[in-house]
């Protein structure tokens, strides 16, 4: 029996800023997304106004609904701020995960 091998992508390459972004987005945990919602509130309104967004989805954001990721990519690609409190809460919690692998490592040894 034979396969047929495919290539895989390990990493994207730079340049694909989209879907590094979506990556990054889609690490955040459902708390972030509620919280994001609360911090970028305005640009969820502006979203309204533009017809992009329902006053009924807004509203349930608010009250604790998360968003999806491709609605806070849209946001932080209009909204440089919102783009770099993503990369900031990524990289917290990937300081954490780190911080919590050198410590599980160490008790290994």
């Amino acid at each position: 029996m034979s396969t047929l091998q495919v290539p895989r992508k390990v990493n994207s390459p730079v340049g694909e800023k989209e879907q590094d972004l979506l990556f990054l987005i889609s690490l955040l945990d459902r708390e972030d997304k509620i919280e994001f919602v609360k911090e970028f509130r305005e640009d969820f309104e502006q979203q309204i106004e533009e017809k992009k967004l329902s006053k009924t989805a807004y509203y349930k954001f608010l009250n604790g609904y998360a968003p999806s990721d491709e609605r806070i990519l849209q946001i932080a690609e209009m909204d440089e701020e919102a783009k770099k409190w993503v990369i900031e809460r990524i990289r917290e919690k990937a300081e954490k995960a780190l911080r919590i692998i050198a410590a599980l490592e160490g008790q290994e040894k």
